[in-house]
C-alpha cells in the first residue's frame, strides 16, 4: 500500500505536464527609426501588417521621441513588449569612397485572442 501511495504521489506532477496548453497568439507590430539616436527628435515609422505609418500622437500630430528608450517606452505602456530588434545596413562604393546608412527595427508582439489574429492575418492580406 505504501509503494502505491508513493507511486501515486511521484506520478502526479508529471500528469500535470501531459495537458496540452492552448496556443498563445500575438498580434505584431515593426518598428523602425530614422534619424541619428544620438540626436533628438528622430522619427519612428511602424508597420502594423496594414501599412507603414508614421508614429503620431493622439492629436494627429507626427510623434517624435528624445530617445529610443523613450519610443520603447511608450510602446511598452500600450501593451506591447519586444520580441526581436535588429538592423540593416545597405551603402554604395565607387572608386574607393563609399558611404553606408543603417536603421534600426524593432518587432514588438502583443497577446490577443485566436478571432483577433485572425481578423489582424485578414486586413492585412492584398486585395
Amino acid at each position: 500500500m505504501k509503494k502505491l501511495l508513493l507511486m501515486l504521489l511521484l506520478l502526479i506532477p508529471l500528469m500535470g505536464f501531459c495537458q496540452s496548453k492552448e496556443k498563445q497568439y500575438y498580434i505584431y507590430n515593426i518598428v523602425s527609426f530614422e534619424g541619428d539616436f544620438t540626436k533628438e527628435d528622430f522619427k519612428v515609422f511602424y508597420d502594423d501588417g496594414i501599412e507603414v505609418k508614421r508614429m503620431r500622437n493622439d492629436k494627429g500630430e507626427k510623434a517624435r521621441f528624445s530617445t529610443p528608450a523613450g519610443a520603447l517606452m511608450y510602446f511598452i505602456s500600450q501593451g506591447w513588449e519586444m520580441y526581436l530588434n535588429g538592423a540593416t545596413s545597405k551603402g554604395t562604393s565607387y572608386q574607393g569612397t563609399g558611404s553606408s546608412q543603417t536603421s534600426s527595427y524593432w518587432i514588438l508582439r502583443k497577446p490577443c485572442s485566436k478571432e483577433e489574429f485572425e481578423k489582424a492575418v485578414e486586413a492585412a492580406k492584398k486585395k
